[in-house]
């Protein structure tokens, strides 16, 4: 009954804002109600899923423009700022990966060392998750990527479907590649929407290095480190992998070499990005550009259809509601209710970060953890004024808070490995819950020390 009850409700919603726009349309009108649910029904569209990103997203383009709540460059903004290229190249780059054969070879070397002690295993396994998020700028490639890799690997090791030990080693790999990357301005969507906005809102996009050096130490890599120690604890009771049986690789195709030597080349840019300025984006979309150039044999011959636009055309409408909610005045609006919270934290810089961060993670669970940068970045100024941080530190803040995820809806990619059966759901929450609380517990504080060594507190 729920599953026939849910979308007619949410088709009545989405017919009652096509007649609002079109009544406001008609009149000429720009009540600031129609924006607000706008924002409102797209953002629970998202959160709940009852149907996908990517229709909520042209659901709120096409309320939003019919009905004038903003002028059509500020809605469609998205498309033009850094994010959806970002996602775009990570497509193009995930489905090379793919057709070369070179993520079959990766995961026939991840086959070859991950075995003995299940600890070990487990550490192994997270590890080649992260190294993955630098390869791979999309969170949700990587995860359509590793799913079967790591369920092959699994099955090749003994592990049957249902087991614990099957559902360490999807944890550990998946988890492994989502978590550590928020460290990694390209590797997830969160990221990604918070570098656009900051372009598209004029408050300075920080270099791939600087974001690297801000966040990675903590976010990342501890981390990483953090999460193979719950799993550890969480899985002690699983016995020793043995290592599977396998015939030796063949050699190295033409494609697959070349493709090794791109990233090569592009995780060696997307490094050095402070020093040759150009920006991560670009240099995602050059290494696209020679995937996609006809024989190279990096991609099939119509490498179009290999290209996932679903994930572009999500991220494109997250950017345009974070452009909406500053243009309309929702941000200033936003932006009181938050002001008298954080400003009696006005007298101490790290209480001020905090608390930021405190309210990007409270936010999570409400809008996802896409939703926190769309809905705080436009109002980054606001909240720096009643903090007294720079509004550089404020908008950072917000990866501390976005990054401290309590269930797997928060992140799209954990919650698509949930349904596609990757993820049992239990472990999955259990895991997430748990390292939730430890992040707040002892990664906050290590954050706040790593900031105030970097003279940023």
């Amino acid at each position: 009954m729920t599953a026939t009850w849910t979308p007619r409700v949410i088709a009545a919603a989405v017919i009652a804002l096509g007649l609002a726009a079109a009544v406001q349309h008609a009149t000429g009108g720009h009540s600031i109600w129609l924006a607000f649910f706008a924002v409102l029904a797209t953002v629970l569209m998202w959160a709940t899923r009852v149907v996908p990103e990517y229709l909520a997203a042209f659901v709120f383009f096409v309320v939003c423009v019919v009905g004038l709540v903003a002028p059509a460059p500020v809605v469609l903004s998205g498309f033009t700022g850094p994010a959806a290229w970002l996602v775009f190249s990570g497509s193009v780059i995930g489905a090379s990966l793919g057709h070369t054969g070179l993520a079959d070879r990766l995961g026939a070397k991840l086959a070859a060392v991950a075995n003995g002690s299940f600890p070990a295993v487990i550490t192994r396994v997270a590890v080649f998750g992260t190294g993955l998020a630098f390869l791979m700028p999309s969170g949700m490639g990587r995860i359509f990527l590793l799913a079967p890799l790591l369920a092959a690997f699994a099955q090749r090791a003994g592990l049957a479907k249902g087991s614990r030990g099957r559902a360490g080693v999807m944890l550990a790999g998946l988890y492994g590649t989502f978590f550590p990357a928020m460290g990694i301005l390209p590797a997830n969507v969160p990221n990604n929407v918070l570098a656009g906005l900051l372009e598209t809102t004029g408050l300075g996009v920080p270099t791939f290095s600087e974001y690297l050096l801000l966040h990675f130490p903590v976010v990342g890599l501890a981390k990483l480190l953090l999460l193979i120690g719950v799993l550890v604890v969480m899985f002690r009771d699983v016995g020793p992998v043995p290592a599977p049986q396998a015939d030796p690789p063949p050699a190295m195709s033409t494609g697959e070499k070349r493709l090794t030597v791109l990233l090569a080349a592009t995780i060696g840019l997307w490094l050095t990005d402070s020093l040759h300025g150009v920006s991560a984006t670009w240099v995602g979309m050059a290494a696209a550009l020679v995937c996609l150039w006809p024989g190279t044999g990096l991609l099939p011959p119509n490498p179009m259809k290999s290209v996932a636009f679903e994930p572009i055309i999500y991220v494109a409408g997250v950017v345009g509601l974070g452009a909406v909610v500053g243009h309309t005045g929702l941000g200033a609006t936003l932006g009181e209710v938050l002001t008298v919270v954080v400003a009696p934290l006005a007298g101490s810089a790290i209480a001020s970060y905090v608390g930021l961060a405190a309210v990007a993670a409270s936010l999570g669970p409400l809008v996802t953890a896409v939703g926190v940068p769309a809905i705080l970045t436009p109002i980054a100024p606001v909240l720096a004024a009643a903090t007294g941080l720079p509004v550089a530190t404020v908008t950072m803040s917000q990866v501390l808070g976005f990054s401290t995820i309590f269930l797997p809806y928060q992140a799209p990619p954990l919650a698509v490995a949930v349904q596609i059966g990757a993820l049992p759901v239990r472990e999955a929450v259990r895991a997430c819950l748990i390292l939730a609380a430890l992040t707040i517990v002892l990664l906050w504080p290590l954050d706040v020390l790593w900031w105030m060594l970097l003279g940023r507190l």
